[in-house]
């Protein structure tokens, strides 16, 4: 796969020349700069076809860019849509697609989503990640831009389980200042969706050389990371829209900390049980007025029948 930095260079080579550009060629670059992934679907010349301009013009332009030709070109924008930039994401028939479809296709790329990602998770990787999850000293969960907010999710459940999971890193810390002390004791979960940051890949060969194990949950690019972690979760996160989707990873990280629970049983349910009971003590939730508006809509459903 070519690398992020080279894939976003089109839109960069084509402001860099735009000035210098002639009258043909800057139709071209226009259309090319309002929709940037029309290059990964159409040819070279539906696209001067488009921009109203000639064969020879839509030639010269992609050797003024830079490139060998056209297909180069295309090669680099089809490696950024792997790679999920929002950019090479939008798809030309975006322009048109009416509401009640876009709700539809959304509804059967959800659906497919988590169909392929549960149908494809090895029921033994999450046996075992779940064992280790309860097993572990300690457990570091570390997610970084959009995978902060599933690494949050997934922290907050674990801390139900089991104590001593730590979100990596914590307000005001940095990643060294919470993983001292990291050892074969450990795991550490990695929610690593693309469009990664390098530190996803340091972190998990860090903790690997300290003879930690790794759980990483993340979308099939990541199997092409050099340095391997003891499992994978790996879930479908294309999207109908330019932004990737991340029903099916809820999902797993859903199911993970279900069979972590199980794995904990029967030390989790008696944490459980002390948190409810925290609860009650410290009346953090309004239980009592929430359990009588559920007891009034049970009574208005018998009374209406």
């Amino acid at each position: 796969m070519l690398k992020p930095k080279d894939a976003k260079s089109l839109e960069s080579r084509i402001q860099t020349h735009y000035a210098e550009l002639p009258p043909a060629e800057r139709r071209l670059a226009d259309l090319l700069l309002g929709f940037p992934s029309d290059i990964a679907t159409y040819s070279a010349g539906e696209l001067a076809e488009m921009a109203g301009t000639s064969n020879a013009a839509a030639t010269r332009f992609f050797r003024r860019l830079g490139y060998k030709d056209f297909m180069e070109a295309r090669r680099m924008v089809r490696g950024a849509r792997s790679w999920g930039s929002p950019v090479y994401l939008s798809a030309p028939e975006d322009r048109v697609r009416q509401n009640s479809k876009t709700v539809a296709a959304h509804i059967a790329r959800e659906t497919n989503n988590i169909s392929r990602t549960l149908e494809a998770l090895r029921p033994d990787i999450l046996r075992e990640a779940a064992d280790a999850l309860i097993a572990a000293k300690r457990v570091f969960v570390a997610g970084f831009r959009n995978s902060r907010v599933l690494a949050l999710y997934l922290h907050r459940q674990l801390s139900i389980v089991r104590d001593g999971v730590v979100l990596a890193p914590s307000v005001g810390q940095t990643l060294g200042e919470d993983l001292a002390g990291l050892n074969a004791d450990d795991v550490v979960v990695v929610v690593g969706f693309r469009r990664r940051m390098a530190m996803v890949e340091t972190l998990i060969s860090v903790a690997k050389r300290r003879g930690a194990k790794v759980l990483l949950v993340a979308d099939s690019s990541a199997t092409t990371m050099p340095k391997k972690p003891d499992w994978n979760l790996l879930c479908e996160v294309r999207s109908e829209s330019p932004f990737d989707s991340y029903t099916a990873a809820m999902s797993v990280l859903n199911l993970l900390c279900a069979a972590t629970f199980r794995s904990g049983m029967p030390n989790s349910f008696e944490r459980l049980r002390d948190i409810e009971s925290l609860h009650d003590e410290l009346e953090e939730l309004d239980t009592v007025n929430w359990i009588a508006s559920v007891g009034m809509g049970e009574t208005d459903a018998e009374d209406a029948s």
